[in-house]
């Protein structure tokens, strides 16, 4: 049994500090055995930290079910102000230590989207060598299971569209809006119209790239308030898949206008403007709140929140604009 205090009942320095990177590490994990690689510690160790934990904070922290460990509404709490006070007691005890990018050997990892590989990864890459040559990059495909890894701070920075909402956690800002283009192939029957009538534009067969997870998108909700549909040809999960389905087909696709304009420079894709209104699509970074003040992580975030790696960045009709910070 334990005996529910509350925080004010709590004295924090008769707590062996010991015990919260264990918590942290069965937060992240979700069990006894994973917590204990983690912390390089055994299994029986774990599960005493657990017990002792439980009675510190006169709560469960962790409700059994199946083989995991699902926190109870305290332990949700703890799980987001544990990593940054964890950080930030490391800081106090390291002191500061100041960032040179130049001499670095730092690895960041990113999730995001191949959005950003066709648009933005070679402006980045030629930073890096000129002002950052020793930092280094991994990057990965974009899913939810990122998220938790966002919290934790395993993940530096994810660079997604904005439909994705920020966890507790994890700070948000939108980069900029990219509107849409439709593209065809070199010598489509269509030419390269200036303008494209929404009937023609319904007529043909489409590609979709399946970002949002489910099967539409801004396109078909826009057409569905016109009362109007489109036939999908194909639907693919990734933005370079739709470029090499459109330059050897006859299908069309609307996207945003950044990877449009790579298709032309990288297949010699033609881009008209969409026969409807669309929104332009939200370009959003993701971070941990853990890493708000590292300093070496706010450096490469505002690499990403100056518009000097904007894809579309001084080209005429498209304008970034850095928006203030959400907090989440």
């Amino acid at each position: 049994m334990y005996i529910m205090a509350g925080m004010s009942d709590i004295d924090v320095r008769a707590i062996n500090l010991n015990l919260l990177p264990a918590l942290e590490a069965l937060l992240i994990e979700g069990t006894v055995s994973g917590a204990a690689r983690r912390a390089h510690v055994t299994q029986s160790a774990m599960s005493h930290s657990l017990a002792r934990l439980r009675e510190a904070l006169g709560d469960p922290l962790f409700v059994q079910i199946g083989r995991r460990l699902v926190p109870t509404a305290r332990a949700q709490e703890l799980a987001i102000v544990l990593p940054r006070a964890l950080d930030q007691l490391g800081e106090a005890v390291r002191g500061a230590r100041p960032f040179d990018p130049a001499l670095s050997r730092r690895s960041f990892r990113v999730a995001t989207l191949d959005y950003f590989e066709l648009t933005t990864l070679t402006r980045l890459m030629n930073y890096l060598q000129r002002h950052a040559p020793g930092v280094r990059l991994e990057i990965e495909r974009f899913s939810g299971d990122h998220l938790p890894a966002l919290v934790s701070g395993e993940v530096d920075l994810a660079l997604v569209g904005s439909a994705v909402k920020a966890p507790p956690g994890v700070r948000r800002a939108l980069l900029y809006e990219d509107p849409f283009a439709v593209i065809l192939r070199k010598g489509h029957p269509l030419g390269a119209r200036r303008g494209l009538n929404l009937e023609t534009f319904v007529a043909q067969k489409h590609v979709l790239v399946n970002v949002e997870g489910r099967g539409e998108g801004p396109v078909d909700r826009a057409l569905a308030k016109l009362g109007k549909t489109r036939e999908i040809e194909l639907r693919v999960p990734h933005f370079s898949s739709a470029l090499l389905a459109v330059a050897e087909s006859d299908c069309i696709c609307t996207i945003a206008a950044s990877v449009a304009e790579r298709g032309r420079q990288l297949f010699g894709l033609s881009l008209v403007p969409p026969p409807l209104a669309l929104p332009a699509a939200g370009i959003v970074a993701l971070w941990p709140r853990r890493h708000e003040d590292d300093a070496a992580s706010l450096w490469f975030r505002k690499l990403f929140l100056s518009d000097q790696l904007s894809p579309r960045a001084g080209k005429g009709g498209f304008s970034p604009k850095l928006q203030t910070t959400e907090r989440s």
